[in-house]
Formats: structure tokens, C-alpha cells, sequence
């Protein structure tokens, strides 16, 4: 009996341990991954690369159109013309190489840089705070203000997670899009994290899936910072999110986000505003509902929401 109980017990190890391993071997699956030479072809590519790229060469004066995604005849034209301008071999095609004479140019442009590189480690507990509206990260040190990184946001149409989140992987081998380090958030609605770039002329605008990007050098200085279980705050603009149905113990979700907000706007303590129902969150409704005289069955219904003018 004994060694039967041993049996299933390693079996069930081996099956951890295996679907551990085809869940890191996964991998990110966000849409910053897209890494391809564009070039005019028929059909026309597409994609949000070709977007980006479109918004790159309008920055610049040299793409008149609204970036539409589709690498056509005009594309195509803006980019010789940037080859041109910037004495490099005219081919109409975007390549690695492109991306980053790009970056260089709009970079420059702009005056953002990398951080420098002798920076010293922060030896305290470290959180960041993102802020959307500015492009820029800040990291701080148990609770102060330590170092700043110019990033790249989510894009109008694909905006970054507004809410309070924290590290839950890392890892130092990814590439293509994801430049040379990768740190995912738990979002529950989507895979989402902090990672490097190979369009550094994204840096300093919103411009991605809804991922942070960082130039790679800031991100390799920042992977060594923080650990699993750092907390990220993304802070900006949002679509607007409706309540449709009543929320119980175990839900996620946009709605459990906006329902933890507005239970501390009334000043009571959900917890991170993390999109989760746990712990805290049932804590901040008994409160809630003992104040208000409503039946203490831990769910936000109608008359939750009326209350809290959801």
C-alpha cells in the first residue's frame, strides 16, 4: 500500500512538474511579439507592426495618411524616403536594422535615452508606479520615489491595464518582440507584462498591445531589481466598464476591478484593486452591507450598487 501511495504521489509530481514546463515553454503570448521584415508585397501585409511603423513615419513628416495597418503603396514610398533622408541603402524594406535607425532618429528626437548604467540597485522593498498619461515608470523603494524609465504604452484602441497588479514570472531568454526581458502581470483578462522592444521609437509613446515596453538596457537594469510578487500600479486612461450581473466570491474581471474601486471611494479597504474578489474584497462588502442593514450574503447585487452609484 505503502509503495503504491509513493507511486501515485511521484506521478502526480511528474505531471506538475510537466505541465510547469509546457506552461513556461508557452511563453508570453501578447501581440508585442510580432518581429518580421515589412516590405510592399501582394496581398498587402498587415498588422499592428505595420501600424506602428505607420505612426513611426508620420511622427517624422513623411507618412501623410492615418496609419491604417496595411503596408501599401504609400507606406512603402515613406519608408525609401526615410532610407533617403538618413543615408541608408534605399530597399523599401524594414528589417531589424530599420527599426532601430528609427529608433535612433525619433530617440534623439525626442531627447530619451536609456538610463545609465552605474545606477546602483535599490536595497529596500521596491514597487513601480506606471503612468500612462506621462510614458514613464517609477520605481520606488520602500515607498520613495528612487528612479524613473521613459516607456512605451498601450496604444488608443489597446490601452495598458489600469489597476493594481503585481509580478507573477519572469524570464531572460525571450526575443522578437519582446527585446531581452520579460516580467508578466496578473491581469486577469489578458496576458500582459514589462518588457524590452526591438522598436526603441516606441519608447516615450502608446503604441503597444498593452504591454510596457522598455529600451532593452532598462529593462535588463529593472529585471534585476524586482522579484516575483513586485507590485506594478498602472495608472491612465481606460474604455469604460459596465456592471451587468451580480458579483460573488471568486470572480474576476473589468467589473470586480470597478467594484473594488468604488468600495474604496466610500471608504472601505477591498484590498488591491486587482480585478479579484478575494479575501479583502468580501471583507470590504460584510463591512458594507452591516452599515447599510443588507443581508450578509458577501455578493455585490443591486443594492450594492446602488450604493455605491455603480
Amino acid at each position: 500500500m505503502i509503495k503504491k501511495r509513493i507511486v501515485v504521489f511521484d506521478l502526480l509530481i511528474a505531471l506538475l512538474i510537466f505541465s510547469n514546463g509546457l506552461a513556461v515553454a508557452a511563453g508570453p503570448s501578447c501581440s508585442c511579439e510580432e518581429s518580421r521584415d515589412l516590405s510592399l508585397q501582394s496581398p498587402h501585409l498587415e498588422g499592428h507592426d505595420v501600424w506602428e511603423l505607420q505612426q513611426n513615419l508620420k511622427e517624422l513628416g513623411l507618412y501623410e495618411e492615418e496609419p491604417n495597418s496595411v503596408y501599401d503603396w504609400q507606406t512603402h514610398l515613406a519608408v525609401k524616403e526615410f532610407q533617403k533622408n538618413y543615408q541608408l541603402e534605399v530597399t523599401g524594406v524594414v528589417d531589424q536594422e530599420t527599426w532601430l535607425d528609427l529608433g535612433k532618429v525619433l530617440n534623439k528626437r525626442d531627447n530619451i535615452i536609456p538610463v545609465s548604467q552605474d545606477i546602483e540597485a535599490p536595497t529596500g522593498e521596491v514597487s513601480l508606479l506606471i503612468d500612462a498619461y506621462q510614458k514613464k515608470m517609477t520605481v520606488y523603494e520602500d515607498g520613495e520615489p528612487y528612479h524613473e524609465f521613459p516607456v512605451a504604452v498601450g496604444k488608443p484602441s489597446t490601452k495598458s491595464p489600469v489597476g493594481e497588479w503585481a509580478i507573477i514570472a519572469k524570464d531572460a531568454h525571450w526575443g522578437g518582440g519582446f527585446g531581452v526581458r520579460w516580467m508578466r502581470i496578473n491581469v486577469p483578462w489578458g496576458i500582459f507584462g514589462i518588457h524590452g522592444t526591438n522598436k526603441p521609437g516606441s519608447i516615450g509613446t502608446a503604441a503597444s498591445h498593452g504591454c510596457i515596453r522598455m529600451f532593452n538596457r532598462d529593462v535588463k537594469k529593472l529585471y534585476s531589481w524586482v522579484e516575483v510578487g513586485t507590485r506594478v500600479k498602472i495608472i491612465g486612461e481606460r474604455d469604460p466598464i459596465e456592471v451587468t450581473h451580480d458579483l460573488e466570491p471568486g470572480h474576476t474581471g473589468k467589473d470586480v476591478l470597478l467594484f473594488q474601486e468604488s468600495l474604496r471611494e466610500h471608504g472601505l479597504e477591498p484590498g488591491y484593486t486587482d480585478a479579484r474578489f478575494g479575501s479583502d474584497t468580501e471583507e470590504a462588502v460584510r463591512e458594507l452591507k452591516y452599515i447599510y442593514g443588507l443581508q450578509d450574503d458577501l455578493e455585490g447585487d443591486q443594492n450594492t450598487f446602488y450604493i455605491l452609484n455603480l
